[in-house]
């Protein structure tokens, strides 16, 4: 994605739901995240951001609750480990869903009061 793609799609949706609320906005190093003219739409837009240190994985919530969701999926779709190449899209939606619902909220709870 490209940086006028990310105002588009992403920014634009950010905003909207930020208005008028304290929360702060939290990035990684993606190159659409931190160029000059994403820079330029945060500030346009008024959002708060947080950007992180290059390979500070740790700090970012979302990747610790991907990593569980990895590990989930193994579990229980053992064969989208080793097969992953004969994974019906239809298969892929069901999994993707199944894993969404099965994220505690105590665990994604736990997550942000760490943090």
């Amino acid at each position: 994605m490209n940086s006028t793609g990310y105002d588009e799609h992403i920014l634009a949706s950010i905003a909207e739901f930020l208005q008028g609320t304290d929360y702060v906005f939290i990035q990684d190093n993606a190159l659409c995240h931190k160029s000059l003219e994403t820079k330029l739409n945060l500030v346009r837009r008024r959002i708060k951001t947080i950007l992180f240190l290059l390979y500070s994985n740790d700090l970012n919530i979302i990747e610790h609750v991907w990593n569980w969701m990895k590990n989930w999926i193994q579990a229980h779709y053992w064969y989208a480990r080793y097969r992953p190449d004969k994974i019906f899209l239809a298969d892929l939606r069901r999994i993707v869903t199944a894993v969404c619902e099965a994220v505690p909220d105590s665990y994604i709870e736990g997550l942000f009061d760490s943090w």
